[in-house]
């Protein structure tokens, strides 16, 4: 007899799962496309370059960030049976590692950006590290990866 449906830590684990790929392309996106177009506007149309990127990364970027920054958290809690506390454990620590570099050393920057204008060196701090956040975000999804094949993978 097959599974019918999904009880909440399965579907948890999914969501978060599908959460952090969403991301990881995300992270990958910015790091190698758009933090380094940063450098490319100029210095006059800065300000306002900054300010409209802001305004329109909430729903696409920040909302599913932080929700694959926090949710390991409750997979620590709510995961399925055949998933090993060790890789829920490792799967939190990674997204608490990015939300601590996004706090800590990404919005600070941005702030800087879009008040002081145009600065080499910010955008070049943006991106060096922003690195820790894009490997762990890498981290994050393979574990939740892990963790759906031992949640799907038929008992023997």
């Amino acid at each position: 007899m097959g599974i019918t449906f999904m009880d909440f830590a399965h579907g948890l684990l999914l969501l978060c799962t599908l959460l952090g790929f969403y991301n990881l392309g995300i992270t990958w996106f910015g790091q190698i496309v758009v933090y380094p177009l940063f450098a490319k506007v100029g210095a006059e149309e800065y300000i306002t370059y900054h300010t409209y990127y802001s305004r329109q990364i909430p729903l696409p970027v920040i909302l599913p960030g932080f929700a694959n920054f926090l949710l390991p958290i409750a997979l620590i809690f709510y995961h399925p049976e055949s998933v090993s506390l060790e890789i829920a454990l490792a799967n939190a620590a990674c997204g608490l590692l990015s939300l601590v570099v996004t706090v800590a050393l990404e919005i600070p920057r941005h702030d800087r950006l879009e008040k002081g204008g145009k600065q080499e060196e910010v955008i070049q701090e943006l991106i060096r590290y922003n690195w820790p956040r894009t490997f762990s975000i890498m981290g994050s999804a393979f574990l939740t990866l892990m963790m759906l094949m031992q949640a799907f993978s038929p008992t023997v």
